[in-house]
């Protein structure tokens, strides 16, 4: 019998990128193993991202958590020059995004990396996806060359909220959600299944997804301008989420699909730091419930 493997993919959502750390935090906790030791490919879109970074990196999901704590001060600080300048395009400069991924991925490429991970990313020029990956025989090997600081704050460029960041020879990106990327889950599996010299077998992997979380409708309808084109962004990278998650689960019926998005108390919104407080209490609530042992043997 094919050994087993496990892939994990973190969906994008900005500061919620909380409720997922908790979840690994407990998977840490549970199975006494960081995550890349259970997990030979991870994708991840925006905070997802950022997440995948870390993990890949040999970070531990506490240490991730203890950053996204302390993130509001060093990320989402307003740069009213920009804002006037960009006639309200945008809240926050990207460079220290920048300076606050490269803090710990330091110079790092994509190939350089002990695991396999897919980064997400939209060039603004044609609106073509991009998804960085390690080069190897099975690919086009284009982008494993790319320094992981590059890829992942192309690929955390929310429009509206950060200005896009230009990678170096691929252009200008923004945000991997903005189309259907949102939740990662579907291209993590097409990339691994068919694109990876490492041979997964959909019959012998385990495919996690990790949500940022949702809640139900029943908001208000936007009033002005400003509020449409938020409500447009954030469907655009939220609504796809559970779609991904189906279109795996039909394509690749053979392998064990989990889905894990808690449902949140109340609407949070990617930059909203003061919740930070409130994101942890509800992902550490819902990830004590999580028995990762039986969902990884599944």
């Amino acid at each position: 019998m094919a050994t087993k493997k496990a892939l994990l993919s973190i969906d994008g959502g900005g500061i919620r990128g909380i409720i997922p750390l908790c979840a690994l935090v407990e998977l840490e906790r549970q199975t006494s193993l960081q995550a890349r030791q259970i997990f030979s490919f991870i994708g991840g879109t925006s905070t997802g991202a950022i997440i995948t970074a870390g993990l890949a990196l040999g970070i531990k999901a506490e240490q991730l958590l203890e950053v996204y704590r302390n993130l509001g001060p060093k990320v989402f600080v307003t740069d009213w020059l920009l804002f006037v300048r960009s006639i309200g395009s945008y809240k926050y400069a990207v460079e220290p995004l920048r300076k606050f991924i490269a803090s710990y991925t330091g110079e790092v490429t994509l190939n350089e990396l002990p695991i396999e991970v897919m980064i997400t990313a939209t060039r603004v020029s044609d609106g073509h996806p991009w998804f960085f990956v390690r080069d190897n025989n099975a690919n086009g090997q284009s982008t494993g060359h790319l320094k992981l600081a590059d890829v992942v704050t192309a690929s955390a460029a929310a429009p509206t909220f950060f200005e896009p960041f230009y990678v170096p020879t691929i252009g200008v990106c923004v945000d991997g959600g903005v189309g259907v990327a949102g939740n990662p889950l579907y291209q993590s599996c097409v990339e691994a299944f068919y694109y990876s010299d490492t041979h997964y077998d959909p019959a012998t992997t385990t495919v996690i997804s990790l949500g940022t979380g949702f809640v139900d409708g029943g908001s208000s309808a936007p009033g002005n301008l400003i509020d449409w084109v938020r409500w447009i962004v954030g469907e655009l990278l939220d609504a796809p989420s559970q779609q991904q998650t189906q279109i795996t689960e039909r394509h690749f019926k053979t392998s064990a699909t989990v889905r894990i998005n808690p449902k949140l108390d109340y609407p949070i919104e990617m930059d909203d730091v003061k919740s930070i407080g409130e994101l942890e209490r509800m992902g550490r609530a819902y990830a004590q419930q999580l028995d990762w042992k039986k969902i990884l043997t599944m």
